[in-house]
């Protein structure tokens, strides 16, 4: 068996510090995000997508962190009110994506002067629903996260949110 010499040999370990270097940064922004301690806020916002958020978002609402509940659904015929206290306010975000999100709940927060936010969204998404709710909202935000729903989803959002990244960071740098 032949050993490699000095140069492909030194090759391959930067190849493999590289390699190491890029699973850390990504299990660093999307599976382990730095998240937030939820403190008392105007609201609890849940944005859509997978994971028990709404589980999570309601559970805050419960514990008293916030007398109101925004919750984004895909379709308004989900969005079925659960009574007054606390109030819930349930909506379709148009475009239906996180900027989207961002924005409306931007605009509801100008409307009702609300100024600290607790955000519920999945641990993939964190650090990116954090960028885009910082280019609209200039209030206080706790990020709270929850788990994808096992590990093939998990993978899938890695994958997925390293192209939605670029796309907020590189494409759509405003609200």
């Amino acid at each position: 068996m032949r050993r490699l010499g000095g140069k492909p040999r030194r090759l391959v370990m930067v190849g493999a510090l590289l390699l190491l270097a890029v699973v850390v940064v990504e299990l660093r922004l999307f599976v382990f995000p730095p998240a937030d301690t939820p403190s008392r806020a105007d609201a609890v916002v849940i944005l859509g997508g997978p994971g028990d958020r709404l589980g999570r978002g309601w559970d805050l609402a419960r514990d008293d962190v916030a007398p109101v509940v925004v919750t984004f659904v895909p379709d308004p015929r989900l969005c079925e009110p659960l009574g007054d206290d606390p109030e819930e306010i349930c909506l379709t975000p148009e475009p239906s994506t996180t900027r989207g999100e961002a924005r409306m709940v931007a605009e509801l927060a100008r409307e009702r002067d609300w100024d600290h936010l607790v955000v519920v969204t999945a641990a993939s998404q964190a650090e990116r629903a954090r960028i885009r709710l910082e280019r609209c909202f200039d209030g206080d935000l706790d990020l709270v996260t929850v788990r994808e729903d096992g590990l093939a989803q998990q993978i899938f959002r890695v994958f997925y949110e390293n192209g939605a990244m670029i796309k907020a960071l590189a494409f759509q740098r405003d609200c």
